[in-house]
């Protein structure tokens, strides 16, 4: 099969700065993809994020120019040091060649995700009076002792019924992560898991943690870059895994995993637009046995027509792919 590509290059800015653990995060850049062939029409995104051992922008931009204009699938060879890459081409391959997929609409609980911070009590009790009932929330961006006081501010501004995932994004110290795990003994009923605390490498101080205090840790920054995909493996890791599909490969790779650690998965965010989130919750809904919300509520974080705008607890699909296509017909 040979196609035509057509490419959109965007750039959104957040509505506020994004601080993690990697620094502040100030605008999302990212490549639109289509995907024209006598079979059919396809969408997808690439949607980078270097300090995840994806390619960059430039890298992806790079790779797409050198194929020309039109392509034959045969001939299509996407590196592995190129995930998001795949991912984009896998989605738009996938759409040509399921025109008659399922339809069906079906809605996603949501994680609310909330700054990091001294913000972070507005912001969740704006978001409980929505109706969220999960939360993820950033840690390792101040000092401990600021931080666990915020925390338990937050716990006691909420139902016991109430959840959060903690998420260091890697960058956390094993004395620190002890602070935290003690502290979490006096919440254990509202604190869901810990989110990469430790840095890439250290995986098994992280198990050890985790089986000493009784409290999951998922694995995020781990499962990028050449030697993540170890870690998808159940003899491997017997915690929790945070996928970004986006961020790990073609569809066919994540279909395969899914199918073998599903029940283990919370499917996450990389910021991409509706065109990559709707491909994203399609994945989600192979999952099977999975009872934990998505961490998609990134749709409000910016303010363009990239993306539905708005946080809910819950996430329609159908309507995530009218949004998707009213971009398609804007850009294309």
């Amino acid at each position: 099969m040979k196609f035509l590509i057509s490419t959109h290059f965007y750039t959104r800015r957040f509505l506020y700065p994004l601080e993690t653990g990697h620094g502040v995060w100030k605008a999302r850049e990212g490549i639109l993809i289509k995907l024209e062939s006598e079979k059919g029409t396809g969408f997808g995104e690439v949607a980078p994020i270097p300090f995840f051992k994806t390619e960059t922008i430039d890298e992806a931009q790079a790779f797409i120019g050198s194929l020309g204009n039109v392509v034959d699938l045969d001939d299509l060879q996407i590196p592995e040091t190129l995930p998001c890459t795949a991912f984009a081409f896998s989605s738009a391959i996938a759409q040509i060649n399921n025109t008659q997929a399922n339809k069906a609409d079906k809605n996603f609980p949501i994680a609310g995700l909330l700054p990091s911070g001294r913000s972070s009590r507005e912001a969740l009790l704006t978001k409980i009076s929505a109706g969220f009932n999960t939360f993820k929330w950033k840690i390792g961006v101040h000092a401990f002792e600021e931080e666990s006081q915020i925390f338990e501010e937050l716990i006691n501004s909420c139902e016991s019924s109430v959840q959060f995932r903690l998420d260091a994004n890697s960058r956390m110290g094993e004395e620190t992560l002890e602070k935290w795990m003690h502290l979490a003994q006096n919440y254990r009923q509202q604190v869901e898991f810990f989110e990469q605390p430790l840095a890439v490498g250290m995986e098994g101080e992280m198990a050890e943690f985790s089986a000493k205090y009784k409290i999951p840790i998922a694995l995020d920054e781990s499962l990028n870059g050449p030697n993540g995909k170890q870690w998808l493996d159940s003899e491997n890791w017997a915690g929790l895994f945070v996928i970004k599909p986006s961020a790990l490969g073609s569809t066919e790779f994540l279909k395969h995993c899914l199918s073998k650690i599903g029940s283990r998965c919370i499917l996450s965010s990389s910021f991409e637009t509706s065109i990559g989130l709707a491909t994203c919750l399609e994945l989600a809904s192979s999952l099977n046995e999975n009872s934990f919300a998505l961490g998609f509520d990134t749709q409000a974080v910016f303010s363009d027509d990239y993306s539905l705008n708005q946080s809910l607890p819950t996430l329609s699909l159908s309507q995530v792919v009218e949004q998707s296509n009213a971009i398609i017909a804007n850009v294309f």
